[in-house]
């Protein structure tokens, strides 16, 4: 991952972004003085490493270099993740300000210009230390060719120093350190914050570890699930009962646009299709469980929550993925193409919340007869003509009105079952 200081500044200063390509998260409010401790290799190998967020722990970190006498003002650390849609997180430490800043930065930082004339470019790239004088003229060509460093000595900066933090997989990482003292670092000062690299390799190297493990399983399991294995709960048979709202959903007509569409246009189909469905679900509380095919599984825990108000979110999940989907389609028929239809099933049941598998392959789901039903009701969709179902258990516990649409055979059920609707269609 890389922090692209020049856009990291421009984005506090709101001056133009280059792509999009990082969000500024928050701020950490910092100790605001020095920190007295014991040896900083033994404070940061201890164990209440483990207790701060990355922010607090760089903040702790700057104050103690400080009440040892380093000059710092201004201090960055960036660290990699495995993401989709972010390439890793940094940390910006003001002493005069005592906050930490964190940021979010998306894939492709590295293509933007700002990266080009960057001075963490080398550091990154081929695993040099810089270090840049910003009084007198000593370092003018540096300061010709990297504009970030004159914004930082118009800001009151003396000195710039940055190092290669190099993680496990040789990846180099950018720490940098900012002093604003007459003279800047000295020796000892700069042999102070090398002697620490090692150490600091090790403690990022562990962060990073955990950041990766939590943010895959948070991406291919879901947040609730992916706390869960995380937390050891991988052992066949070991889950919970528990009463829940399942949503299933289908996208009509997929056979055929399997058929007629190339692999990387319906790629992109499903894309924008799950995204439509997943974002209600996940922005009202809700979890996917699975993406099936062309279909969704979603549950809402109500242990969480009441009945009413994990109803009331299910339903304004599944009405707004039919309007988001209902939008793809104009869209797609603007363009030529041929409009998405789905169904949605909503079931309010008890389902066992757990790992099933094989010994060495397992999967964390939810199963039982209410997982069957939803997905049955969804089925009906086609047969009744209706883009939304919903069980007589979920309809008793909803406080918006519903309308009955009759009894019907349900495959699985000894007798027919009342399926509801939403009053408009």
């Amino acid at each position: 991952m890389t922090l692209i200081e020049t856009a990291a500044v421009r984005a506090h200063d709101q001056v133009s972004k280059p792509a999009e390509l990082f969000t500024f998260i928050g701020e950490t409010p910092g100790v605001g003085h020095p920190v007295a401790c014991e040896d900083i290799g033994e404070w940061l190998l201890g164990d209440r490493r483990n207790q701060r967020s990355g922010g607090e722990r760089f903040d702790q970190l700057c104050w103690r270099l400080v009440g040892q006498g380093v000059p710092l003002w201004r201090a960055t650390f960036s660290t990699p993740t495995l993401h989709p849609q972010y390439q890793g997180y940094a940390y910006r430490w003001w002493r005069d300000r005592a906050v930490v800043e964190e940021f979010r930065v998306l894939h492709g930082i590295r293509e933007t210009a700002d990266y080009l004339v960057s001075p963490i470019r080398s550091v990154i790239e081929q695993g040099v230390t810089v270090h840049y004088s910003l009084e007198g003229d000593k370092d003018s060509a540096a300061m010709a060719a990297f504009p970030m460093l004159g914004r930082l000595r118009s800001e009151g900066a003396t000195d710039y120093f940055a190092v290669p933090l190099t993680l496990f997989n040789d990846n180099h990482q950018a720490i940098t350190w900012a002093s604003d003292k007459p003279g800047g670092f000295s020796d000892v000062h700069i042999e102070t914050l090398t002697k620490l690299l090692p150490i600091l390799g090790l403690v990022a190297d562990a962060a990073f570890m955990r950041r990766i493990a939590g943010g895959v399983l948070d991406t291919y399991l879901g947040k609730t699930i992916g706390r869960r294995v995380l937390d050891g709960q991988i052992h066949r048979g070991h889950g919970d009962r528990l009463q829940a709202i399942l949503m299933a959903t289908d996208l009509r007509g997929f056979t055929g646009l399997s058929d007629r569409l190339p692999g990387e246009e319906l790629i992109a189909l499903l894309d924008d299709y799950f995204e439509a469905v997943s974002q209600p679900i996940l922005s009202r509380g809700g979890e996917i469980l699975k993406f099936i095919g062309d279909g969704v599984l979603a549950i809402f825990d109500l242990s969480r929550r009441a009945a009413d108000e994990a109803t009331e979110a299910a339903l304004t999940a599944a009405e707004e993925g039919l309007r988001r989907l209902a939008e793809l389609s104009q869209r797609r028929a603007a363009a030529g193409r041929s409009a998405l239809h789905m169904g949605i099933g909503l079931h309010l049941g008890e389902v066992f919340y757990g790992n099933v598998g094989a010994a060495d392959r397992l999967d964390f789901t939810a199963i039982g007869p209410a997982v069957n039903l939803t997905s049955r009701l969804e089925g009906l969709t086609k047969r009744l003509d209706r883009p939304l179902l919903i069980s007589e258990d979920f309809a008793r516990a909803a406080q918006r009105p519903l309308v009955s649409l009759g009894f019907h055979p349900v495959r699985g059920l000894s007798r027919p079952a009342e399926i509801f609707g939403l009053p408009d269609r």
